[in-house]
């Protein structure tokens, strides 16, 4: 008769027949009635219970409740129904445990301290405080005053000595209380508003700077001389310098330091005034104000830490061959938009007044039809806008010369080209025609007579430059060297015509018209995948 084998719940959890082994309900072999060879299996299972099913990977037929021993982890985790929970422990011991695993606790017995292990390292609970060594913390504490209404204070507490107080109220510990009994032992016998310290703690004292204070060396805030208003002194006050200050009437503000070389001035009739410092031993003058003439005159570099200079005069001479601007710019990246000349002319808003500049505009990059706008920038001539948008909106002006001396005279691409509308989205290689809803269009037939042009990427001349963009009006090469999508093999010098979808092939020589002849080959292709090949077009 077989054997039914229920759970701990008495759920059904195998049905043995006689004679017969079943080894995927559990991790255990569980045998029928009257199977030979019983004892061996029977041992086995003995071992896998006392061992936790010891292994590097989990057991596959687990069932809830289950232990299995994590060889690699030297941890024991029971299954749950769904997932593998470790079984927690805590080591005691004076050092850390070694191949701790994330969530084990650790209790130090040498400080008489708890960790957690996060993983990588172990993490103090608690606590604070390194058995003794005291209690070092700060501690919340409720106190009676002396009419019984209980005070919240802050006790700041090192190695068992209150060393200070906060406290949001003023008032008089309790005479009976336990915590304000202890308070007043503490050094507290009467509780100030703000931060205390206790008259207890030896030279305890505030260490660093305050922005004020009610007394200093004992003597109140009152009685020492102000220096922004009108006040008097009981004391004598020395001017530590040859010959003192002189103030009044007829003395006419003299300071001197004969001695030292100080000397600040005259208001005698044409007297001058100048400011002089000892350079290494040698006397120099800095600023003269001259009094004959109301002349200022500096004698050495000026450096000026404002935001604005402004000369009213109607000339500026500079004998210097170099004007350096954005000094203090130390990386290309804090760099403003616009460096350079502004030429203010009036203001009212008409166009013909709107300032002038000649900048070097940090904003401009390359476009496509220019060589060197990427590295950083052009010279620029633009009006200002209107008002406090001067430059948000700036208009570029004209720039007259005799000659031009310029890199136009030569050309980085090989490409004649114009701006032409197209129906149709494109891209760099695509063969075009005349036609289609606008200006041009693909050209998606093969041996076309009505093949015009290849869309350019870097064109060496654009015409019709202010037409559009490249997606509204592309670049369409008319003449010379670029890039073509061109289908199957070819040979350098081979002709070149339309292979319809924009796309263009090699043709034979019996099929070429001057009509169809979109141009010829440079190099040689020898892959039969469409791809951009480099060709001279307008050449039949």
């Amino acid at each position: 008769m077989a054997y039914k084998i229920n759970n701990t719940f008495g759920t059904l959890l195998v049905t043995l027949p006689d004679g017969t082994i079943d080894t995927a309900a559990t991790d255990l072999t569980l045998f029928g009635k009257g199977y030979a060879g019983f004892g061996e299996k029977l041992n086995e299972n003995f071992v896998k219970l006392l061992e936790n099913f010891n292994n590097t990977s989990s057991p596959v037929n687990k069932i809830q409740g289950q232990l299995w021993f994590d060889q690699t982890n030297k941890q024991v985790n029971v299954y749950t129904g769904s997932k593998w929970k470790p079984v927690g422990s805590t080591t005691n011991s004076s050092t850390s445990p070694t191949n701790a695993v994330q969530g084990d606790l650790w209790f130090d017995t040498a400080n008489t301290q708890l960790y957690v292990y996060t993983g990588s390292t172990w993490s103090l609970i608690g606590p604070t405080s390194i058995a003794g060594s005291g209690v070092t913390q700060v501690v919340t504490e409720t106190v009676q005053d002396n009419t019984g209404v209980n005070r919240s204070i802050l006790k700041l507490v090192t190695q068992d000595t209150v060393v200070g107080i906060i406290s949001n109220l003023a008032f008089t510990p309790s005479t009976t209380e336990t915590n304000a009994v202890a308070l007043t032992a503490a050094g507290f016998s009467s509780v100030a508003q703000g931060i205390q310290l206790s008259s207890t703690v030896s030279s305890a004292k505030f260490r660093g700077t305050a922005t004020d204070s009610d007394a200093l060396g004992g003597a109140a805030a009152s009685s020492f001389l102000k220096s922004d208003a009108d006040d008097s002194t009981s004391g004598r006050l020395s001017i530590l310098n040859d010959n003192g200050i002189i103030l009044g009437s007829g003395s006419d503000i003299t300071m001197s330091m004969s001695g030292d070389n100080f000397t600040i001035a005259n208001v005698t009739s044409d007297g001058d005034i100048a400011f002089t410092v000892n350079d290494g031993g040698v006397t120099k003058t800095t600023l003269t104000m001259h009094g004959d003439t109301g002349d200022v005159r500096i004698h050495g570099n000026l450096t000026i830490d404002g935001d604005t200079l402004t000369s009213n005069t109607s000339t500026l001479t500079v004998e210097d061959n170099i004007i350096e601007l954005n000094r203090n710019i130390s990386s290309n990246s804090g760099m403003p938009n616009y460096t350079g000349l502004k030429v203010n002319r009036g203001e009212t808003s008409s166009a013909t007044e709107q300032n002038l500049y000649w900048v070097w505009d940090e904003t401009f990059a390359d476009d496509g039809s220019t060589i060197f706008g990427n590295a950083g920038g052009a010279w620029t001539a633009f009006r200002g806008a209107d008002g406090d948008t001067e430059l948000e909106a700036p208009t570029l002006v004209d720039i007259r010369a005799n000659i031009v001396h310029a890199t136009s005279t030569s050309a980085q691409y090989a490409d004649l080209a114009e701006r032409y509308e197209a129906d149709c989205d494109t891209e760099v290689g695509d063969v075009v025609m005349l036609g289609g809803e606008a200006e041009i269009t693909k050209c998606n037939e093969e041996l076309s007579d009505a093949v015009f042009g290849v869309i350019s990427e870097s064109p060496a001349f654009l015409m019709n430059a202010s037409a559009g963009n490249n997606e509204s009006h592309p670049m369409v090469a008319l003449k010379g060297r670029v890039l073509v999508k061109l289908k199957g093999e070819g040979r350098a010098g081979d002709r070149v015509v339309s292979a319809g979808n924009g796309e263009a092939r090699v043709a034979a020589i019996d099929e070429c018209t001057a009509f169809n002849t979109l141009g010829r080959l440079i190099k040689h292709k020898y892959n039969v995948e469409t791809a951009l090949t480099e060709c001279v077009i307008g050449v039949k």
